[in-house]
């Protein structure tokens, strides 16, 4: 666990719990770059991932917060909507001490499922 997610786990294990799992990270390597999903982990093992972390520059690149009010929706203040590869997509942020809204988790969703391979593919035509 590299310093950033250290400072954010307790944030992260918060906001992303899943009742009756236990919290966990798991490592990947996408072409050159480490990534790392949090996952939530039943008592038999099963393991469903619920976000992947913002922690590499190559996916906080890729993220565009948008900052248009949903009317409508009640999600929480720290969960914003986000632009990726040009899908809409929840992400949990918190705010800098000088005031930044800075992206630390992308939710996994039915289209991230789906799609990570794409993810893949297009950070290794980059390297």
């Amino acid at each position: 666990m590299n310093e950033q997610e250290r400072q954010w786990w307790p944030l992260l294990r918060e906001r992303l719990r899943v009742p009756g799992h236990l919290m966990a990270f798991m490592r990947g390597v996408l072409g050159d770059v480490e990534i790392v999903a949090v996952t939530a982990v039943t008592p038999h093992g099963a393991v469903t991932p619920v976000a992947v972390l913002a922690t590499p520059d190559e996916i906080a690149q890729e993220i565009h917060l948008i900052d248009d009010v949903r009317q409508g929706e009640h999600q929480p203040a720290d969960v914003r909507h986000a632009e990726i590869g040009g899908y809409d997509a929840p992400v949990l942020t918190i705010q800098e001490p000088d005031g930044q809204v800075r992206p630390i988790a992308v939710f996994i969703t039915p289209w991230i499922e789906q799609h990570l391979l794409l993810f893949a593919r297009t950070l290794w035509r980059r390297y």
